[in-house]
């Protein structure tokens, strides 16, 4: 066989038929998601028959599926890393590394503590051969990455990552699971419509420089609130809201929902604050305007109470003193010092916006893995736009 099992060797002596009860007799063992392998020593006879050798060899390989534990980060790490490369095996290293950089080993530790983290890992007799990334937001399940290492393919070890994480997803109550893979992929297409993902939006590669296809597979009935979200953005001018507001709106169009910007100014010429209105549904939007958002971002130093939000991502220096939850400025808030950030992280306070916007994506639930931020933003300072965007998505306190 050439390899190398920590389980058992079972043998019996005389077995002349090995399909009569073998398989019976396995049935019952008590090993979950255990991948068995048989082999039958035989030599065919000038007469055509096969007759079957005196010995039966049968290797258990034991595949377990686990949550991903600190002492496997660094494994899981390097196979997502090893899956980059081949995918984009003809990109250049700049471009496989925007996508690893999201995946750095401590920062994935830290996800860890995270309740929305569904981070898995597939083991063959204790080494890691499967990793699964995936992340629950607004209760929808979303499949980031998953991977096998090569020579561990073709075992159904992939249906069975994927049976784990819609179970763990349908446990948490989410009522879909999404997924982008694609076109040129089409064995993990197929492995993705065997499981009931259906394919929703085929987005073309000059909106993400890449063609991606976005699959979805329903849980539960969509409850009505989330069919929709409403996003207020609110700032001083010059904080960069009209430029987040019309790059978060071109990136969810991009996603097929159904999209509508407002932007509110005060009636100051300079220095007054401006505010954007931003509805999303997968539905047609009758109704471009709302009184309360689902999800807030207050930049002013000076909050605008007028801004009503369920949750707010809030500047920290906005409140001088510890949060008291206050009704007025943050009801249920994040907050977040997005000005010191951009200063200690990239030595400018102009960074603010960017960070801000990766923190809005990740909350929101939008795989910026997806997203060519090179076509939603000027060309000065791409580099650093793009670090401080997915500086934001990955930060926690």
């Amino acid at each position: 066989m050439g390899i190398k099992s920590s389980a058992f060797c079972y043998e019996q002596k005389g077995l002349m038929d090995p399909c009569c009860d073998f398989y019976s007799c396995l049935t019952n063992l008590p090993v979950r998601r255990t991948h068995l392998r048989a082999v039958h020593p035989h030599k065919p006879t000038p007469a055509g028959k096969t007759f079957y050798n005196s010995r039966l060899l049968l290797f258990i390989m034991t595949f377990t599926i686990e949550k991903l534990r600190e002492s496997d980060v660094e494994a899981a790490v390097n196979l997502f890393r090893l899956v980059i490369d081949e995918l984009h095996a003809r990109s250049l290293e700049t471009e496989r590394l925007h996508f690893k950089d999201i995946y750095p080993v401590e920062e994935v530790k830290k996800r860890l503590h995270n309740e929305d983290c569904v981070y898995l890992v597939g083991k063959e007799d204790g080494t890691v051969v499967g990793f699964m990334f995936a992340w629950i937001s607004e209760k929808v399940g979303n499949i980031h990455w998953m991977g096998l290492s090569p020579g561990y393919r073709k075992k159904g070890y992939g249906d069975k990552l994927l049976e784990d994480t819609i179970r763990i997803f349908t446990e948490k109550g989410c009522h879909e699971a999404k997924l982008f893979t694609y076109p040129s992929e089409k064995v993990a297409y197929h492995l993705f419509q065997k499981h009931g993902f259906k394919e929703a939006a085929f987005i073309d590669r000059r909106f993400f420089g890449v063609g991606i296809i976005l699959m979805v597979r329903k849980i539960t009935p969509i409850p009505e609130a989330h069919r929709s979200k409403k996003i207020v953005l609110a700032g001083e001018a010059g904080q960069g809201i009209k430029l987040m507001a019309h790059a978060l709106a071109n990136i969810l169009a991009k996603l097929g929902k159904e999209v509508a910007l407002n932007l509110v100014y005060d009636a100051a010429v300079r220095g007054g604050n401006i505010r954007a209105e931003i509805v999303y549904s997968d539905d047609p939007i009758e109704v471009p305007f709302f009184e309360e958002a689902d999800i807030g971002l207050q930049l002013s130093k000076t909050p605008d109470p007028t801004v009503r939000a369920k949750h707010v991502l809030i500047e920290a220096s906005a409140c001088d003193a510890e949060c008291k939850k206050c009704e007025l400025r943050c009801p249920a808030s994040d907050r977040i010092p997005f000005e010191k950030l951009a200063t200690e992280q990239f030595n400018s306070p102009i960074f603010v916006n960017m960070i801000a916007l990766g923190r809005l994506l990740s909350q929101i639930g939008i795989n910026i893995e997806t997203v060519n931020f090179d076509l939603e933003f000027p060309a000065q300072f791409p580099d650093e736009n793009i670090k401080a965007i997915r500086y934001g998505y990955t930060y926690q306190d």
